[in-house]
């Protein structure tokens, strides 16, 4: 390979690197601020000039000599002996690298075919060049410059519109200035005038300042000061002659005041008034802080000095002294607020009455618990006295009117009672319980006097009702009410019961039934003994069907009844209770209510009570026998003296037989065995049929309380199936009588589908004795003439699909054949044609299933 030549030529300059240029960079920085700080004058023309030369300086020495183009010689006129002496002139001229050995065939070769190689020293690749940051920053400036001439000519803009906009504002102003014939040359006391009679007078308080102003201002200082005058005068107690006397002040001293009281008060003078103010106030508070630091209260609000020993109170030692009536703190705070004599005391009552009838005014179901627990929050903030008066007149103001008061309302307001009863205290339950019946005796002792229209008591009973219902109190307090009302019958009296009984008729009975039937039976005999022209009252003809139906749990016959909405409240109580807090029921009679002041209460905790046991009321001392004698004997003396002859042994067979005599109907009796929760049902099926049996005639009273119990659960089916059986196993000791009433009753239950036509099976048709012969002529011939045909054809099928009764079957077949129709005789022609078409066809029946 032929070697190329090298030149002398020098190699190209190296780019600056970006060190180098900020280096380069401050030494100009430096250069230009020596220049420029040189002379005192034309600084910057120094440095600009200077700037100038060194930037010709450096054009001139960066030029490049141009090289003069050489021609170029083309390869075939190249001679032989130059390409093989090597001598070729500079980095233009070409070389032949070639694999042969032989020169000469290396020059003959045509240009196409020739490979050119070049020394890559003498080709050096150029470097890029460094950043321009100087020509960034100045487009960055350049930027810069042209957003602040856009934001200065928007604002210019914006101003000029503005102005545009003030001056059309300002003439729509003259314009409806001149409409509303407004002048500023003339009076202003005018246009004042017609301001306030066109209602814009508020606007003056903050737009006029004129002489009318100054004095209204300055006579709201002078009353503030004789107000603050006469307040120290009574703290002080300076009540003295001096008032009495005219007021003769002198001359001067009164100008002074006048002065002083006209001219208007500066910035300075209001803050020194105020900062007096402040220090009197800070030394009043340390005056009373002092006092209330020598004494302490223990637990019944009695002072203690710092021994522990009891400071007795200034106002009793004045009573004992002068021998007047001692009175109580409360009372005496309750005084001196009705009085006036205490505004303290009076303006946080009225505070506290317009925070409780702002939160039952918004009182609602679906906000209970949130205004419950507001006035619970009040409790604990204020005394329970002021409180339970406070609360006490809202409800009676809400709840007491003269017109009758909506019931839905009435259930809240009782709710939000029930919880304050349960989360506060029984007290608070009852001291309502006590002001209501208090008022509730009043009305009665006046009930002749009340008008119908008056509704002020009827709202009162529906309230006691809905407290009833929420558990503040127990039932006898509203049987009580309830013979307070019968005693004394009138048409107010007719109409208040007539509610009772459509509100919490159905409560009274399912609580207590017993009770309930007496209370029945004590209205009655009040209504039997009323005079002609009460009997005739439609009120009363009503309340009588109202009474029936609520004996007979007949909820469909009283109008408007629905006791879901009661329910859910109840529902929605015990859920707003927490703390596993409950509502205490109040075991109170009337007699403790009306008789509270003078013997004390004696269900508040730590009160008071000057009463005996043996003058506790007769439903207190009835109450007390009752607890003394158990559950199931709580009947009376006949009914106990007449189980024991029934040989009624037990507890449970006592209490059964004495629930079956007392009951008023068979559901009646129904509903209280099941409350008695017996395990043996037995004994139930052997009560009724013993009572059945013994009758003088046949009762289908014990056949519809049975067939009752077989419906309601087949347990009590086999009870009595189990209780039929031992008595037709014992028919022989049985009298005619008791076998008449027993075939009777179990004619009634297979016909009504209690038992089974089965029940007969345990019978020994081979060995029948005169007895059982008797007995089960008298079975077949009450079913065979019974008057519900269908009813007995369904008897008969239901055993004829059983295959285990074959014999049992050919035995009431046989029986039938050979000693029912032989003894037609006995009974009437159209009996005996009845009994020979049901026998027939009976008889049919079994044989048809037989094959």
């Amino acid at each position: 390979m032929v070697k190329l030549k090298k030149t002398g030529a020098q190699a190209p300059k190296k780019p600056l690197s970006r060190k180098e240029l900020r280096k380069l960079k401050q030494e100009t920085k430096k250069n230009n601020k020596r220049i420029y700080h040189a002379d005192k004058v034309n600084g910057a023309q120094r440095v600009a000039e200077a700037a100038a030369a060194a930037a010709l300086a450096a054009s001139k020495t960066g030029k490049k000599k141009k090289k003069p183009k050489k021609k170029q010689l083309k390869p075939e006129e190249i001679s032989r002996e130059e390409l093989l002496a090597g001598e070729v002139d500079e980095a233009d001229d070409e070389s032949i690298g070639s694999d042969f050995s032989d020169a000469e065939v290396d020059a003959r070769l045509p240009a196409a075919r020739k490979v050119e190689v070049y020394d890559l020293v003498s080709k050096r690749p150029k470097k890029h060049a460094g950043i321009q940051r100087q020509d960034e920053i100045e487009v960055r400036n350049r930027e810069l410059r042209q957003q602040k001439e856009l934001l200065s000519k928007s604002r210019k803009q914006r101003m000029k519109q503005l102005k545009l906009e003030n001056e059309e504002e300002d003439k729509e102003i003259a314009k409806l200035e001149k409409k509303l014939k407004l002048n500023k040359t003339k009076d202003k006391n005018r246009s004042v005038r017609k301001m306030f009679n066109d209602g814009l007078d508020y606007l003056l308080d903050f737009v006029l300042d004129d002489e009318e102003e100054k004095q209204k201002w300055e006579e709201k200082q002078r009353r503030k000061k004789e107000l603050k005058e006469q307040q120290a005068k009574e703290e002080a107690g300076m009540w003295s002659d001096e008032e009495d006397e005219p007021m003769d002040m002198p001359g001067e001293d009164s100008e002074i005041e006048e002065d002083d009281a006209n001219e208007p008060l500066t910035d300075e003078d209001e803050m020194e008034e105020d900062a007096e103010d402040l220090e009197s106030n800070s030394e009043s508070e340390q005056d009373t802080g002092t006092k209330t630091t020598k004494y302490k209260e223990d637990i019944y609000g009695r002072r203690l000095d710092a021994e522990g020993n009891i400071v007795p109170d200034t106002a009793e030692v004045e009573a004992k002294v002068t021998g007047q009536k001692y009175i109580p703190p409360h009372q005496r705070a309750l005084l001196a607020a009705s009085e006036g004599s205490s505004a303290q005391q009076s303006e946080q009552l009225a505070r506290l009455q317009k925070q409780c009838k702002g939160l039952l005014n918004r009182l609602s179901e679906a906000n209970l618990h949130k205004i419950s627990s507001g006035i619970e929050t009040l409790y604990m903030k204020n005394s329970r006295y002021n409180m339970n008066e406070t609360l006490t007149r809202l409800l009676q103001e809400a709840l007491l009117g003269r017109t009758r008061v909506n019931e839905r309302m009435v259930q809240e307001h009782m709710v939000l009672l029930a919880f304050l009863h349960a989360h506060i205290g029984s007290e608070i339950g009852a001291h309502f319980l006590q002001t209501f019946v208090e008022q509730f005796d009043g009305f009665v002792k006046e009930i002749d006097t009340l008008e119908v229209e008056d509704k002020r008591l009827n709202n009162l009973v529906l309230v006691l009702c809905y407290m009833y219902i929420f558990k503040i109190y127990e039932q006898r307090l509203l049987l009580e009410l309830i013979a307070r009302l019968a005693g004394s019958l009138c048409e107010k009296s007719v109409e208040c019961l007539l509610l009772i009984f459509q509100t919490v008729g159905f409560r009274l009975r399912k609580d207590d039934p017993l009770a309930f039937k007496n209370m029945m039976q004590n209205v009655q005999s009040q209504i039997a003994s009323s005079p002609l022209e009460l009997k005739e009252n439609p009120r009363l003809r009503f309340m009588v069907d109202i009474l029936n139906a609520v004996k007979n749990n007949n909820m469909s016959k009283l109008p408007q009844y629905d006791p879901e909405l009661a329910e859910t409240l109840r529902k929605r109580l015990k859920g707003m209770l927490r703390n596993d807090r409950y509502v205490v029921t109040l075991n109170i009679t009337l007699e403790d209510l009306l008789r509270a002041d003078k013997l004390g209460k004696w269900w508040i905790v730590g009160s008071a009570w000057a009463g005996n046991l043996a003058e506790m009321g007769p439903a207190q001392a009835e109450q007390e026998k009752q607890q003394q004698q158990p559950r199931g004997e709580r009947y009376s003396e006949k009914l106990l003296q007449l189980a024991k002859k029934q040989h009624m042994n037990t507890a449970e067979r006592r209490s059964i037989f004495c629930i079956i005599m007392s009951a008023a109907d068979y559901v009646d009796a129904f509903e209280k065995i099941l409350h008695l929760s017996l395990k043996d049902q037995r004994a139930v099926a052997y009560v009724i049929i013993h009572c059945a049996l013994n009758e003088r005639h046949a009762n289908p009273y014990y056949a519809h309380l049975a067939l009752k119990f077989c419906q309601y659960n087949r347990k009590f089916q086999l009870a009595f199936q189990f209780a039929s059986w031992d008595r037709i196993n014992d028919i022989e000791s049985l009298s005619k009588i008791q076998i008449r009433n027993f075939a009777s009753f179990l004619q009634q239950l297979i016909l009504s589908s209690g038992l089974q036509l089965s029940v007969l099976k345990v019978v020994d048709f081979m060995q029948l004795h005169k007895l059982s012969f008797y007995f089960m002529r008298e079975v077949m011939t009450r079913l065979l003439l019974s008057s519900e045909e269908s009813q007995l054809y369904q008897a008969f099928e239901r055993i004829t699909k059983n295959s285990k009764l074959q014999q049992f079957k050919q035995s009431i077949r046989l029986f039938m054949q050979h000693f029912m129709l032989e003894k037609l005789e006995d009974h009437k022609e159209e009996q005996q044609q009845l009994l020979r078409q049901r026998i027939e066809h009976l008889d049919k029946l079994l044989a048809y299933v037989d094959l």
